[in-house]
């Protein structure tokens, strides 16, 4: 351990043993600790403008940007511990290296300041946002409405200090990436003369990628879907907006209105999810490029992960500029012909059945693979147009059944498993084949018992390969 002699003044000296005495109990060495601790928060102090700030590690550097953003945070916005003198700690999220303060704000000026609909790409994708839909009818949020007008003080608002014009459009330099419920609750509050300080915690100059894994995190809880997750995953890609793009060339999603993907899996605007869309574009690429005789194998298109990001999308997503590709652009319109047919002729849920998972699996993986095919890939483009009835006939798949269903079985308008995937294949690719102009029972379930019996096979051929 180092020593340093210190002569200090008698007053001084004086003043420091009365200031220990009362603080603590004057045990050996705690003069010691004191003097270290005074120096450790010394080193420790980023002097901002006229504002001292305690940095969580000595070393941590922060540029003129984050400087300016963190003065004027400090200056313009009411703190509670600047009410009563105390000093900000500078701290580090090391998983994104990204710079923040833990502080508490007062009602008027979180509600004066805050941005509840804040923009995680705000140069490229300012029209889309973070947050779920506001849910005022909500039974939690109505309690946390009577909390707050009852004095409740909120905590682990996650916030970004952003005053910058090019990404406060609103002119609102809070941007809410998580409580967005309690800020409601804050402002209902407010109205009736209640205003008190919140626990925030206030990042400084992030980055697309760090805005986007902190909105990620601050909306993982148990109430969040994975849709949404998904959603917001998409927006942090770079570069941005492919996936969008695309449902937009196709139709799926209308440009004019800057339609986002659902944040839920059933939305009463029938929007597709990015979970359902990056599904479609993972099963015509494996079909496509898929070298199997598929007349003969057992074929099960897979799902994408949801909840985050999926390998297998990545993995095209880095080599594909999904509307520049042709046959994928046209497979989409035939796709979306199907969706609308299906729209105008069914009733109730069978409405927007085709946007189910297992649908855009399997008639995705179909497309691609009936690309080797023109002849039958356009049979399958064409069922639309040939049938005046719904095309996906929601009759004749709920009541298709394999020898070992039960007979309350309505698995595929339903389910999405991999038996469902498998047949549905299978019933696209009976039609394809099939002089027939409509799917009908019947072909469902020779569908069916087709793919099992391609199944069975294929165990038996991987059991022979094993026994010879």
């Amino acid at each position: 351990m180092g020593r340093i002699q210190v002569v200090l003044k008698d007053e001084t000296e004086t003043e420091f043993r009365n200031f220990l005495a009362r603080e603590g109990s004057m045990k050996k060495g705690e003069i010691s600790q004191e003097i270290e601790r005074l120096i450790t928060g010394a080193i420790s102090t980023e002097k901002i403008g006229d504002i001292g700030f305690i940095k969580q590690d000595s070393s941590l550097e922060i540029n003129d940007i984050t400087k300016d953003q963190i003065k004027e945070f400090y200056d313009k916005i009411e703190l509670l511990e600047k009410k009563f003198g105390q000093t900000l700690i500078l701290l580090i999220d090391k998983r994104i290296d990204a710079l923040y303060t833990e502080c508490h704000i007062s009602s008027k000026d979180l509600i004066g300041n805050m941005d509840l609909d804040p923009s995680i790409d705000q140069e490229y994708q300012e029209e889309f946002r973070a947050n779920r839909n506001f849910e005022e009818d909500n039974p939690d949020y109505l309690v946390m409405v009577e909390d707050a007008k009852n004095g409740r003080q909120f905590s682990d608002i996650v916030i970004e200090y952003n005053s910058s014009e090019k990404y406060s459009k609103s002119f609102r330099p809070l941007k809410v990436y998580g409580g967005q419920h309690r800020c409601h609750a804050i402002e209902e509050a407010y109205k009736d003369n209640v205003n008190r300080y919140h626990g925030t915690r206030v990042y400084f100059n992030l980055d697309k990628d760090q805005r986007g894994n902190i909105a990620i995190v601050s909306n993982t809880n148990i109430q969040v879907s994975n849709d949404l997750r998904d959603r917001l995953n998409e927006q942090s890609l770079d570069p941005p907006n492919k996936l969008r793009d695309f449902c937009y060339k196709m139709g799926l999603l209308d440009e004019s209105k800057k339609q986002d993907f659902s944040s839920k899996k059933h939305s009463k605007e029938a929007l597709p999810t990015v979970r359902a869309m990056r599904t479609f574009v993972v099963n015509f690429h494996l079909g496509k490029e898929d070298q199997r005789k598929f007349d003969e194998k057992p074929i099960v298109p897979p799902l994408c992960e949801t909840g985050g990001s999926d390998d297998k999308y990545l993995k095209i997503y880095k080599k594909k500029n999904f509307v520049e590709e042709s046959d994928l652009v046209d497979a989409g319109l035939n796709f979306v012909k199907l969706c609308n047919k299906q729209k105008e002729k069914a009733d109730g849920k069978s409405k927007n059945m085709a946007l189910t998972l297992a649908i855009v699996a399997s008639w995705s993986y179909a497309a691609g693979l009936l690309q080797k095919d023109k002849t039958r890939l356009k049979k399958l483009y064409s069922l639309p147009d040939a049938t005046i009835k719904e095309p996906l006939n929601s009759n004749a798949l709920s009541n298709a059944r394999g020898k070992d269903d039960l007979k309350n079985y309505r698995g595929l308008i339903t389910r999405y498993g991999e038996k469902e995937r498998g047949r549905l294949l299978q019933i696209f690719l009976t039609y394809s084949k099939s002089a027939k102009n409509e799917i009908s029972l019947e072909m469902c379930n020779y569908a069916i018992k087709l793919y099992h019996s391609k199944k069975e096979n294929q165990e038996l051929e991987d059991l022979a390969n094993r026994v010879y």
